[in-house]
Parts: structure tokens; sequence; C-alpha cells
């Protein structure tokens, strides 16, 4: 009996996890499986000429909220092409709410509720021999919806398997490498299905060292562990990450924390790990108390802002924090005390989300008390609320596009900072202000690459911030100097012929220079353009303050270094 799993990714670089447990667990069992990984940016009738030319007996297709309308149609065309075929789902879109997935569509044979290695395998090994249907798989007799048992955990995870048998392909198309350690979570969230278990399950810690052993033997460059909070138990992950640490390699390691319980073991641990070796995200949605405890989040406010500047102060990972908009009692005003006390942490990435009323969830249940409006469709994004009205949430859409190309671009923490200091505004007024702007000017809704960003924010500060004209511009140079290497728009005043014969002296003077460069051999001064340009600034970019600021970037190793020079003042 041959089987397709179809993994429909939501982008070229995402690896569909979920579905490579499943398929090479069913073929540990013996089963016939292949795996296709597609996106729903493709063509739909190119996925479905695959479909067709595997002439499989099966087909599985994992449901997200991301890929649900792609695949339910792509369903609808397999089923009339190929009626005599069995056709199964599963994922967290489908796995809680069977009769409303058969009702919705009728060509799906059987829906795996819950994780689904296992079922999933027995159901094959039921289906080939014609025997009784396993329990946790759904099906309909007629217009009756049978649970079958309902949903089910894997509970022990030394069963599953290394999901990566192609690791060297998924690698050699740069695609992103994820990983699980744990299943399930402790907390309650009520916009979240992970913790409707209130389990949470580990894989043995020496199954899992061999498996981070194999991509690190591999050359992979990113690994990204979905476990929901993997900083749940310091006796499991801690040795996972000392190991990590330990271990040559250039990768870098994606962990979601909560922050509020690191211990000060784990803080001085995480002080001495290599830079770039971890980077961590830190969920933190919102700091209004009220709210809070209508999600079922109890956040340590105070020890979670202590925990991720300190953090931060280490300078060796990047940090990335969440906040979510249109959740119950915040209005824009309490949202944007929320924006402010996360934006104040001064994390490398501040992501902005909207609230997603999945089915099942307590979120739902609750949709009437708070007057949540939301699509009825996934991604079932939040519209409005009684204490948000749609124009409110709206706005956050364009804050949220504004900040995603400023603040969370990495290229222009100066500028912004500098901008928030001369204009005295709190960040959520601020970007309150630049979005209202930025709107007018017919900026919104198109995204902007980094020059044209740049431009955008000259235009501003020409237009909001005359007094201080001169200085943020320079600052904005600076910036650019630093991120957009080689490019020099007139526009900047960039001070390159002026400083010729100084930056030449210094160049000749190779004792001068490798106090700076140790190790610095002349080539050509077409290298030391490229590896070691130098530029002059009028004002200091960290405070503003006047003067004569020659910096050096250092691109000659893989850790650019930025340099000032005292020596040409």
């Amino acid at each position: 009996m041959r089987v397709l799993l179809s993994a429909i990714n939501s982008k070229y670089i995402h690896t569909g996890l979920g579905l490579r447990y499943v398929g090479e667990y069913a073929r540990q069992q013996g089963h016939e499986v292949q795996l296709l990984e597609e996106t729903i940016n493709s063509n739909i009738l190119d996925v479905l000429e695959q479909l067709m030319s595997a002439q499989a007996d099966v087909y599985g297709f994992s449901v997200h909220i991301w890929n649900k309308p792609f695949v339910m149609r792509l369903i609808s065309m397999l089923r009339k092409l190929r009626p005599e075929a069995v056709i199964i789902v599963g994922g967290p879109e489908v796995a809680f709410d069977a009769a409303r997935i058969f009702a919705e569509q009728p060509a799906i044979d059987f829906i795996v509720q819950g994780e689904g290695e296992i079922c999933f395998s027995q159901l094959l090994h039921s289906l080939e021999y014609k025997e009784a249907i396993p329990d946790h798989i759904a099906y309909k007799v007629g217009e009756e919806v049978r649970l079958n048992g309902g949903t089910t955990v894997v509970e022990d995870l030394s069963v599953l398997p290394f999901p990566y048998p192609d690791l060297q392909q998924v690698l050699a198309e740069h695609k992103i490498v994820y990983y699980e350690a744990t299943r399930g979570c402790p907390f309650n969230c009520a916009y979240c299905l992970s913790g409707i278990s209130r389990s949470v399950r580990k894989r043995p810690l020496s199954l899992v060292l061999a498996d981070l052993d194999r991509f690190i033997a591999a050359g992979a460059p990113l690994v990204k562990f979905v476990d929901r909070t993997y900083n749940l138990d310091e006796s499991f992950f801690l040795p996972i990450m000392q190991h990590l640490a330990a271990a040559d390699t250039q990768a870098t390691f994606h962990f979601e924390i909560k922050a509020d319980i690191l211990t000060e073991n784990v803080l001085d641990f995480l002080a001495t790990v290599p830079k770039g070796r971890f980077q961590l995200e830190i969920g933190i949605q919102s700091t209004h108390q009220p709210t809070l405890k209508a999600i079922n989040r109890k956040d340590n406010w105070e020890k979670l802002a202590a925990n991720v500047k300190r953090l931060l102060a280490m300078g060796n990972m990047h940090i990335h924090v969440d906040l979510i908009a249109g959740l119950p009692y915040e209005d824009l005003p309490t949202f944007g005390k929320s924006f402010d006390d996360v934006y104040g942490l001064h994390a490398h990435m501040l992501q902005l989300g909207f609230l997603k009323v999945l089915p099942g969830t307590q979120m739902q249940k609750e949709a009437q008390e708070h007057g949540l409006l939301y699509m009825d469709e996934s991604p079932y994004e939040i519209l409005a609320t009684k204490y948000m009205p749609y124009e409110d949430m709206q706005f956050l859409k364009r804050v949220e596009n504004i900040l995603d190309q400023t603040g969370n671009a990495g290229v222009f923490e100066h500028t912004l900072n500098a901008l928030l200091r001369v204009e005295g505004l709190s960040p959520f007024a601020f970007y309150t202000k630049l979005t209202n702007w930025w709107v007018a000017h017919g900026h919104y809704p198109q995204t902007h690459n980094v020059k044209g960003v740049a431009e955008i924010l000259a235009h501003y500060i020409k237009e909001n911030c005359v007094a201080v004209f001169e200085q943020l511009m320079e600052i904005l140079r600076y910036d650019v100097f630093l991120a957009v290497p080689g490019w020099r728009p007139e526009w900047l005043a960039w001070q390159a012929e002026h400083i010729f014969d100084k930056v030449s002296a210094f160049w000749r003077n190779e004792d001068l220079v490798r106090k700076y460069v140790p190790g610095y051999k002349f080539s050509s001064w077409r290298q030391i353009n490229k590896n070691y340009p130098i530029e002059l600034f009028q004002y200091r970019w960290n405070d503003g303050s006047r003067g004569e600021f020659y910096v050096l970037i250092d691109n000659s190793t893989s850790e650019r270094r930025v340099i000032e020079l005292e020596c040409l003042k």
C-alpha cells in the first residue's frame, strides 16, 4: 500500500517537522511512505500533479491555520480524480473538532486526533489488513461522526525516529531545521492549544544529544527548537545547552523560553556561551495585569524585565520578544503601555502579533463575553473586541508594518533611539506619530528595502526635526555606514574626499594600523577600501554630542568590528 504524506509549508525555507515524524515512524513499522513538501505559494495544479504522479493508495495531509484553505482545495480536486483513494488529515487545525472538519470537507475519510505517529501507523495497518479502525482516528458512518477515543499524545518520546533522513538535501536547499526535545506545556494560556493536556513529555536526553550531534556533523547553520517552553526543567534543558555551547560548530540554536523562571545558575552559564550560538524568543504578550489574568498567564514582570536586560547585556545572543494585540481588557492606551514596557527592554526584535481565536481554545469559548470579532476561517485573526474597535486594531496593523521595517530591521537602532530622545516621546507615542506620518505620505502598505526606509526616515527628519536636523542626519548616516556597505547616496554628506589625506597617511603607518587591527597586512588599496572603510562623523551616534569621530569597520573576518580611531582626530 503506497502512502504519500504532503506537508504544505508557509515558506520554502520551512520544513514539515510533524509529518516527518509521522512518516519516519510509519516507515519503521514497515509501511511504504513518501513525503512531499511544498508551500502555500506553490501553484496548486503543480502540487496536484505531484500527488497524482505518486499513484498513492493513501494520501495524508497536515493541516495548520496557514495552509488550511490550500489543503482543502487540494483535497477537493484529488477526490474528483482519485475517488478510490483514502484521504487522511491531521494537525492542530483539524484534530480538536472532527465534526466541523467533516462538515467542511466531506472528501476526508479519516482525521488523526492529536499526536499521530502511533495511531496513524496503526490506521495504515488496519486499512491494509481490513481490520477495525484504531483509537484516536475519527471517521464517519453515514452521517454519524465517531470520535473513537478522542485526542491522544505520544507518552514515550523515545519511540520517535530521527526526522531528517534527508538532512543533507534539506541543508543543500537552505531550509530551516526544526527539532523538539519535549512535547506539551504545563501552562494553560487561553489562546493556545499546546497546554490542553497540561503535561510535558521529554525525549530521553541521550537521544536528544545524539540527534543534535547529527545536525552539527552535517553542518546545519540553524536549528530551531519548537518546544513551547524550552526552559521548564533545568535538569533536562541545561545539559542540552551546555552540550551545544561546548560543541565545535558555527550553528545557531533557537529556543522559546519563559524569561522570569531563569535561575542564577542558568544566567551565569548563558553569559559564557559563544557569541551567536543561541538565540532566544521570549513571549511576553502583555504587561496589563487584568489581561494576563484573563489569559491565564502568571508572569513576574519585574523578574522578567531584569532577566531580559541581563541577557541583552551579555551581548552574545539575539533576543526576540513578543506582544499580542487584541487580548481581553486591553484597549489602545493599555496596549500602548504594554508596548512601552516591552520596547523599553531594547531587545533586538519586538514582534507584534495579533490574537488568533483558535477553535477549541478558552478564547473561543469566551468570545461573546469579550466581544471578540474574528475571521471565521483560518487564521481566525482578531478583527475587533469590545475593548478595541476595528479602527484601533487596523491602526496597530499599520504600526506592525512600520515597526518591522524600522525597529525590527536591525539597521536603524541609533537613528530611532535619537528620534525618541529628541522628540521626547514614549515608544508607542513615537510610533503612533511615525505611523500616521508614514501613511499620510503614501509609504504604507508597501514594503521598502533598507535603502528605501533610510530615505523615508531622512524625509521624516527633515519635516519633523528641523532644530536637530544636522545631528539626526549624521546619526542616520552612521547607521547606513554600518548596515549598507558601499551605498553612499549624495543626500548623506559623506566625508571620503575631505578625509582622504588623513586616511591615506594612516594606512601607510602599519605599526599604527596594527594597534587597531592586529595582524593587518597590506594587499591592495582596493581590498583596504572594501574590508576597512573609514568615515568621519560630526555627531556621536549614542548621545548626539558634537565632535569629530572617525570610525573604521573591520570586515576582514566573519566577526565584524566597529573601531573608533582616536589617532585621526
